[in-house]
């Protein structure tokens, strides 16, 4: 049995002084204190081996939930581009399925349209689809079959009338389809529907109903010219409009209440007139006509300058000096034909702008911004 440790020990082993210890301590004291240090060692490498582990095992947690926390990212990620492509191609299928069913339903619309408009046996359906047409008009898909329909369908209506005169049904109609015919905000398009004046002008040859045709004619005044006023941004492209009008009332001066011979400058001052009297009737009976708009459009035609002659370029290279006469003199003649043209449509346009500018000093519009149609 191991003899107890002694004061002198106890103090050696505080003061951690290993001299003292040897001293005051037996060999069987020393063996048993280093069977203890051995056994206290041991016991703490377990222990440190211990939480090693447990470290080991904390951190290898943490770097597994990092992972999972990246995977289940990146997986989310991939999930929603493919959730976002998904919808996309579905978006697309959709538009795509959308738009021919547009298409479908527009075309199938048409033709039902064009079966009303060509019912022989029902005038009123007739007017229906007359007036149902002023919707493909103003359509750039449908617009020039709408506009072939509408002018076959003017001249069918003027063929009909074979009576003196023009009776309501027939006046309606034809009311409808130049109504119609003028719908479209493209300037090109209503100089398409001007040229089916000669239907009118092809009748007036055959029946010399003079009655009819200057009704018709006014029409067409009202609703085409009326319209370019406020589509054609040039007076150029305003007068690609009424030359059809304008050619008609020269080679037929009397449905506009003319006579023979008849000048350029006085057909296009008669259809001024003519286009004025009859807003002004519109203006006197209702608020909502759009005519102070179209004098005022007319007016503001009448004020753009007349395109500057430019000097005209050799096609070849002068090598002599008789060469250079002979150009210069070509561009010379060149300019003043254009000068003289230019000249002449000013003048030829002075009656009719005299007028829409009196008429639209009187008649302003009442409100800025744009203004539609209220034919």
């Amino acid at each position: 049995m191991t003899t107890p440790a002694s004061d002198d020990v106890r103090k050696a082993l505080a003061a951690k002084d290993p001299y003292a210890l040897a001293a005051s301590a037996s060999k069987e004291q020393l063996d048993a204190l280093r069977s203890a240090e051995e056994l206290i060692e041991a016991d703490r490498r377990r222990l440190q081996s211990t939480n090693r582990f447990a470290v080991a095992a904390n951190v290898l947690v943490g770097w597994v939930a990092i992972l999972g926390f990246l995977v289940n990212a990146y997986q989310s990620w991939t999930n929603r581009q493919q959730a976002e492509r998904q919808a996309q191609v579905d978006q697309e299928r959709w538009t795509k399925e959308f738009q021919r069913a547009r298409e479908a339903d527009k075309y199938r619309a048409f033709f039902e349209t064009a079966v009303l408009a060509t019912d022989a046996a029902n005038a009123d359906k007739r007017l229906v689809g007359y007036a149902l047409l002023q919707e493909f008009v103003s359509d750039t898909e449908y617009t020039n079959k709408a506009m072939l329909m509408l002018e076959e369908s003017l001249a069918q209506e003027l063929r009909t009338n074979t009576g003196q005169g023009i009776d309501e049904a027939h006046r309606n109609a034809v009311v409808a389809i130049v109504t119609a015919l003028s719908e479209t905000w493209d300037c090109g398009a209503l100089a398409r529907a001007a040229r089916s004046i000669d239907r009118v002008a092809q009748r007036h040859a055959r029946y010399g109903d003079l009655e009819e045709t200057t009704e018709v004619f006014k029409v067409y005044v009202r609703r085409l010219v009326g319209q370019a006023a406020e589509v054609c941004k040039t007076m150029a492209d305003f007068r690609t409009v009424r030359r059809p009008l304008r050619d008609t009332l020269i080679k037929a001066p009397l449905i506009g209440g003319l006579t023979f011979p008849t000048t350029e400058e006085a057909a296009n001052t008669r259809i001024a007139e003519i286009l004025r009297d009859r807003c002004l009737a519109d203006v006197v009976v209702s608020g909502a006509s759009d005519c102070p708009s179209v004098f005022a459009g007319y007016a503001a035609l009448c004020e753009q300058p007349e395109v500057a002659a430019k000097d005209l370029v050799a096609a070849t290279p002068v090598k002599g000096k008789a060469d250079a006469g002979t150009s210069s003199q070509a561009r010379a003649r060149e300019t003043a034909a254009l000068a003289a043209r230019l000249a002449a449509n000013r003048q030829a346009d002075s009656g009719g702008c005299a007028i829409m500018k009196e008429v639209s000093a009187r008649y302003p519009p009442t409100g800025a911004g744009p203004t539609g149609s209220g034919k």
